[in-house]
């Protein structure tokens, strides 16, 4: 496979996670799409064939850096999350329970410190594993676990805080 078949590949692989990646950090679209760009530059300056067995958590540490460097230029206040599209097929009802969750959701996670926000990012939108996160944030692969585990635990707690089980509701 020839280098430019192997970066097309790797664009229609990661663009979008990317975008939403930096998104996230930069807090702007336009500087997202600026520094994912920036970031399949970089990558087509590269050995790819070095670089293929360690390509996710490369793209997402350069992504990463590219991002923070918008972020400084640009000092702009952080978007929390992207709207996601909700099934069609879902009935009226559980559509706009669904859209509440959601929102609520994005509101429990908004208010969250920002590596832990990062965290869930990188697991659950790039779905990387703990070894490319651990070198995506320069952790160790079990201080990944800990955080990761520790950060599900306070959105759950959270979580059921606003949306007790029906035996927990106050009568």
């Amino acid at each position: 496979m020839s280098s430019e078949q192997s970066i097309t590949l790797a664009i229609e692989r990661f663009e979008k996670p990317l975008v939403s990646y930096a998104r996230q950090i930069t807090g702007d679209l336009d500087a997202a799409r600026d520094a994912v760009q920036e970031t399949f530059l970089r990558l087509s300056r590269q050995d790819l064939e070095k670089l293929e067995p360690r390509l996710a958590p490369w793209l997402y540490f350069v992504c990463r850096n590219c991002a923070l460097d918008h972020r400084r230029k640009s000092a702009r206040h952080l978007e929390l999350l992207e709207e996601q599209d909700l099934p069609v097929d879902m009935c009226p009802r559980r559509l706009l329970i669904a859209e509440e969750d959601r929102k609520k959701l994005a509101s429990l996670v908004a208010a969250l410190p920002a590596r832990q926000r990062e965290l869930l990012k990188l697991k659950f939108e790039g779905d990387l594993s703990y070894k490319e996160m651990a070198a995506v944030m320069k952790m160790s692969i079990s201080h990944i676990g800990v955080q990761l585990h520790e950060t599900i635990k306070s959105l759950k707690t959270l979580w059921n805080t606003d949306h007790p089980l029906p035996e927990q509701q106050p009568q």
